[in-house]
């Protein structure tokens, strides 16, 4: 199982959903996702809105099923509130990740603010990878925050790996970049991870040695 974080503008968001609702907003976060699939997302919802007199139906229009206020309280950013929301998403993400053919899911952290979203994506490496591409396919540029390995035993030789060293190779990994022919390359890579190239390539080169070190049973 992977885990993947992306940032995006909400800007760029606009080419798979309608950018109107995300202007109405100052901050926006998913607390917890109840359901997530290709007909329906129920979640509780914190919002604080960026105008006066906006509210939850304003926000998602058409798509709202049901909405229930749960809480509402003043805080530094504004009055937040709180909701209990159903909205259809098979209309939503059409021209975007088809998640009834990618596979894999929606998760946490899901978040707007300050003009820029935070989605997570929870997936194999294949399901990844097949999230990816159709993201890129509807030209929506994106950053990637972190690209981790969700399950491996302490046992494994990515155990010995540093955190960064593990981010990148699996990154590399996940993205392509060992497959014959590659999918990508260590430019592309060190633009996905934020990363100087040279930071990339060093990291890269150091994870690989440890791995064969592990595998060759070298100190």
């Amino acid at each position: 199982m992977r885990r993947l974080v992306v940032e995006m503008s909400t800007k760029a968001l606009s080419k798979l959903i309608p950018e109107s609702s995300f202007k109405k907003v100052k901050s926006g976060e998913v607390l917890h996702f109840l359901k997530f699939d290709y007909h329906e997302a129920a979640m509780i919802l914190r919002v604080v809105y960026n105008e006066p007199n906006v509210n939850i139906e304003d926000l998602f229009g058409q798509y709202l099923i049901e909405a229930k206020l749960l809480q509402q309280e003043k805080e530094r950013e504004g009055e937040s509130y709180t909701y209990f929301v159903r909205v259809r998403t098979v209309e939503a993400i059409h021209r975007g990740p088809d998640l009834k053919a990618v596979g894999g899911y929606v998760s946490l952290p899901y978040e707007v603010r300050d003009g820029k979203v935070k989605i997570t994506f929870l997936g194999s490496a294949k399901q990844v990878r097949a999230f990816l591409k159709r993201v890129e396919d509807a030209s929506v540029r994106y950053r990637m925050i972190s690209l981790t390995d969700a399950q491996f035993s302490p046992h494994s030789p990515l155990s010995h790996l540093t955190e960064k060293q593990r981010r990148v190779f699996i990154t590399a990994h996940n993205l392509g970049y060992y497959d014959v022919p590659r999918k990508t390359n260590l430019v592309q890579l060190a633009e996905r991870l934020n990363l100087a190239y040279s930071t990339v390539d060093v990291q890269l080169r150091r994870a690989e040695r440890r791995l064969l070190n592990q595998i060759m049973n070298e100190p």
